[in-house]
């Protein structure tokens, strides 16, 4: 847990490095969520591995189907957010997508690899 945790921590302080940088250097203007953002997608990553990763290794059909669900609720989740954040600033709703949506597939990302790490049985 602790080298998952470490791992999303530095994907989402490069994350949000990058867009500050980027921003500052006037490649992009910064988007008006950007915090919200990368809190809620650090946050939910770091819930749906905790609780999947206290199954029991050998059950592989509960964890398929707790997996399944885990993405149902990020994925809604996700989308009331973004929902949200559009209709409150629909003028910097490109920026915030991106972000959004390059965040949501790096941490998935992450995720996934230490899930995949864990010991079968």
């Amino acid at each position: 847990m602790l080298r998952f945790s470490i791992s999303v921590f530095t994907v989402a302080i490069a994350l949000a490095l990058v867009t500050l940088t980027g921003s500052k250097l006037g490649w992009w203007l910064l988007p008006g969520a950007w915090l919200e953002i990368l809190v809620f997608i650090l946050f939910i990553t770091l819930v749906v591995y905790y609780k999947l990763s206290k199954l029991a290794p050998g059950q592989t059909a509960v964890f398929t189907q707790f997996y399944l669900l885990s993405i149902v609720l990020k994925l809604t989740g996700s989308l009331a957010l973004i929902f949200f954040i559009v209709w409150d600033n629909p003028a910097d709703a490109a920026g915030n997508v991106t972000l959004f949506i390059i965040s949501y597939l790096l941490l998935t990302f992450v995720e996934v690899y230490f899930l995949l790490r864990r010991p079968a049985n």
